[in-house]
């Protein structure tokens, strides 16, 4: 049995993940998480996607530039991304003043 600490998608599961070699996810639910519901501080909501990956379930607070270029190929209904595979991978890039690993996607 496989022991998961975190439910939420890191970086580091997905181990060596770059653009050339994605890691490929199915999206198995698309839902939007009020600011107070998130597990930090934010004034706005965000799109949480359940993704598949070698048939583990993960949850993935997708950033807007991978929920943009999702929406440009499947378009702006959620139950249209429902069982599409994306690609998934980690850049690392400053952010506020710190160097971050952040995964993006694309279909």
């Amino acid at each position: 049995m496989l022991i998961k600490i975190d439910e939420y998608l890191t970086p580091e599961q997905l181990g060596e993940a770059n653009q050339d070699y994605p890691a490929i996810a199915i999206i198995t639910a698309v839902n939007f998480i009020e600011p107070e519901k998130l597990p930090f501080e934010s004034k706005e909501g965000k799109y949480q996607l359940i993704l598949k990956i070698d048939e583990e379930d993960f949850k993935w607070l997708a950033n807007k530039t991978s929920l943009r270029a999702i929406s440009k190929v499947l378009g702006k209904e959620a139950k249209n991304w429902i069982d599409k595979s994306i690609k998934l991978w980690v850049v690392s890039q400053l952010i506020q003043g710190k160097m971050k690993r952040v995964i993006y996607a694309i279909v």
